[in-house]
């Protein structure tokens, strides 16, 4: 999933059918009308004593039937239970236009709730407006007691995007249009080393091929050869790192406590297949703090750092929306700030709008810094912020659809519409 726009790219608006209006009606009948049910448990905040509310019962709500009554905790309470999700996916933002498809997750716990995080497996499919197809999964799975955790990232895409070069966004200028299909398979295994730290090694394979620079192809500009020295039509990065994490959050899809460091030295020799021989730290921190448990304020915290050396490739330089997920830097096009080092934090300010957790809000003020090849020096910081609207999409596993406005530097905004949090 991309995000973000370097200029406004609103999505076709639709006209505004009966059923929408019945659906719109529903969510506004359930968000202020619904009883507070009790569901009395010692030690609870006023939010988990009101019976819980999500979309499916909305839907369900429209076709006659009750919302089923769930407490807020379900899935941090639940034990071994699993909780399975599949739903259509969806996504608008200017890097991919409308996109549709369907995706899954898995969310359990393989151990007692004391000592064993919280378990998901995420896959998805979807294709673009823009014709880009994107096959992903990733999983973090943890072992009873953590005592193993096995971490995957693994993603086919037949994509297409523009590229602005490497420094921080200037001025709107014609950016460079590129098509690329890129193969990525990504896997750790942690062993614990301690009461929280897990530490272990890992594969890394990413490769970019099939790649159409068609500013080069017409003789213009072409950031890309301006860093490669060549036209380039695949890369290679083939590698082995060295990870150590620590993970107390509660909940891995919505956390309302605990923090996630992580940091991973890469190394891509060329004895392993890599088109260049090149190396990278990865440092990551997010930290989530419940404000008020009665009302569920959640403030949350993220930033994390890349620093390269010798020749990455163009296409696996740091950039921003290039995160694992996808997710940083709302407000402006993914990869529209690229360097050789980056530095990124942003801070998002959560609030649940309704007791029943149907309805909530964020705002959200994020920041990055970059380095071109040339000074390898971090330049000033582009700034970008926005707010958004949530709907409950799965009540047990906390799933929101998350619905923001973000803004940029130099006039970057747009709109985003897809399922579960940034971070």
């Amino acid at each position: 999933m991309t995000y973000g726009s370097t200029s406004t790219v609103a999505p076709a608006r639709r006209p505004v059918t009966a059923v929408t209006h019945r659906l719109f009606a529903g969510v506004l009948a359930l968000a202020v009308g619904l009883p507070a049910t009790a569901h009395a448990q010692q030690g609870t905040s006023a939010a988990d004593t009101v019976a819980q509310v999500d979309l499916p019962d909305v839907l369900g709500r429209l076709l006659g039937k009750r919302a089923v009554p769930t407490d807020s905790a379900a899935p941090r309470e639940a034990g071994t239970r699993t909780v399975i999700s599949v739903l259509p996916a969806f996504s608008v933002n200017p890097a991919t236009g409308f996109l549709l498809g369907v995706s899954g997750n898995v969310v359990s716990r393989l151990g007692p709730s004391e000592t064993t995080n919280l378990s998901f497996i995420n896959a998805g499919a979807t294709y673009s407006s823009l014709r880009q197809l994107n096959l992903s999964a990733r999983s973090n799975v943890f072992l009873a007691g953590n005592r193993i955790k096995f971490e995957g990232d693994w993603r086919y895409l037949d994509t297409s995007q523009p590229t602005f070069g490497l420094g921080r966004a200037q001025a709107p200028s014609a950016p460079d249009s590129m098509k690329f299909k890129e193969f990525r398979f990504f896997q750790t295994v942690y062993v614990r080393a301690g009461t929280r730290l897990l530490l272990g090694p890992g594969y890394l394979l990413d490769h970019h091929f099939g790649i159409v620079d068609q500013n080069a192809n017409a003789s213009q500009r072409s950031p890309v050869v301006e860093y490669e020295g060549r036209t380039v039509a695949n890369t290679t990065a083939s590698g082995v790192s060295l990870n150590a994490l620590i993970d107390t959050r509660d909940n891995p899809i919505y956390p309302t406590s605990g923090v996630l460091a992580y940091a991973s030295a890469r190394a891509f020799p060329r004895s392993f297949g890599s088109t260049k021989a090149w190396r990278e730290l990865q440092l990551e921190l997010r930290a989530f703090k419940s404000i008020d448990a009665a009302t569920n304020h959640v403030l949350a915290l993220w930033g994390f750092a890349r620093a390269t050396g010798g020749a990455p490739p163009y296409l696996d330089l740091p950039a921003l929306g290039w995160d694992t997920n996808n997710r940083s830097g709302r407000g402006y096009l993914q990869g529209r700030v690229r360097g050789v080092h980056l530095v990124y934090g942003e801070a998002e300010y959560r609030v649940t709008l309704t007791r029943n957790g149907l309805l909530g809000a964020v705002t959200f003020l994020n920041a990055i810094s970059v380095a071109d090849a040339t000074s390898r020096r971090l330049q000033s910081a582009n700034l970008g912020g926005g707010a958004g609207l949530r709907i409950k999409l799965n009540k047990r596993s906390r799933s929101n659809i998350a619905l923001d406005y973000g803004f940029g530097a130099v006039g970057s905004r747009g709109f985003f519409l897809g399922a579960s949090e940034a971070f």
